[in-house]
């Protein structure tokens, strides 16, 4: 009894592990064969991400290379797996003030795949790696975190702060270039980074320069910001591309270091000629905006001298009566 009771657990442990490995049981325990796959599958894997082909769809036989379709196939590749994986790499960046981080940039070695279909029966029914190459962005978070080591300039202007719609027209135009990053080569537009100056984005009716004159108009103030931001970047001795002074003397700036600006007209640009990134920090105060220009510790530049905004009542003269 014992005997065939061994025997009879024998046969339970052989069944159960031919039926793991695809195999089945042709007579008693002693003959034993491969199951053989109705279809020659192949599996992709990338992190979680896995995509199961059935390469008979693309004439592939099971056994000789030759019969796959590899453009057929490669066209499915590129529309499945590589729209699924492929993507840029991102720069970290700051939204509000806090740091989104950076993103690598994932691309599949195409040249790696197509060499798999050179003996492709060698990976029938397996699951293999996805081959990618990874690039990393122009700024990565650590790069960015450095960039408020030194401060390279500082420029602030003084403002009438009973004005509401134009202390609020300032305040909208400096969140929009606050915490902007210029990387090295880069060119910064004040018109393309704030944007086009509309009510639907919030901006008020306040005292605009219109051909010398004085008028009302939408984004009234933010003349201010740009003119603050000319003065600070100047002081930090970037190179200034686009700069026009008003048709009317402002006098929240020493004269002509004023920097007019209006949509599809006067823009105020510069370019980065250092070799790192520069952060611009805006911040808006009570009765004063002040632009600052950043950048790491080992950034080598060549400030220069300034003059003041005037800080007297005369500073304020143009906008105490809009």
């Amino acid at each position: 009894d014992d005997q065939f009771e061994s025997i009879r657990t024998f046969s339970r442990v052989v069944k159960k592990e031919a039926k793991n490995k695809g195999i089945k049981e042709i007579k008693g325990l002693k003959k034993i064969e491969e199951v053989p796959s109705s279809k020659p599958l192949l599996t992709i894997k990338f992190g979680y991400k896995k995509w199961e082909v059935n390469l008979g769809d693309f004439g592939f036989d099971g056994i000789d290379p030759l019969t796959l379709n590899r453009d057929k196939f490669m066209t499915w590749f590129y529309s499945v797996v590589e729209k699924e994986v492929n993507s840029s790499p991102m720069s970290a960046f700051y939204k509000q003030r806090r740091i989104v981080p950076h993103k690598l940039g994932i691309t599949v070695d195409r040249k790696k795949v197509e060499k798999w279909l050179d003996l492709i029966n060698i990976y029938v029914n397996k699951t293999v790696d996805l081959p990618v190459n990874i690039s990393y962005p122009k700024l990565t978070t650590d790069e960015l975190m450095r960039l408020k080591e030194k401060r390279l300039s500082s420029y602030k202007t003084w403002f009438n702060p009973f004005n509401i719609n134009r202390v609020y027209n300032i305040k909208l135009s400096s969140y929009a270039i606050d915490h902007v990053v210029v990387m090295p080569g880069e060119e910064f537009s004040f018109n393309k980074v704030v944007g086009k100056r509309t009510e639907r984005k919030g901006y008020r009716l306040a005292k605009i320069i219109v051909q010398g004159e004085y008028g009302r108009g939408v984004g009234g103030g933010i003349c201010q910001t740009s003119s603050t931001l000319f003065n600070s970047v100047d002081k930090a001795g970037l190179n200034i591309l686009e700069r026009s002074s008003h048709s009317k003397r402002v006098t929240y700036v020493p004269l002509y270091r004023d920097a007019t600006v209006s949509w599809n007209g006067h823009d105020f640009r510069f370019h980065n000629n250092y070799s790192r990134p520069i952060l611009i920090v805006a911040d808006v105060n009570f009765d004063n905006i002040v632009v600052s220009i950043y950048g790491p510790s080992d950034l080598s530049y060549n400030p220069k001298y300034v003059e003041p905004a005037p800080m007297d009542k005369e500073a304020i003269k143009e906008v105490l009566n809009p």
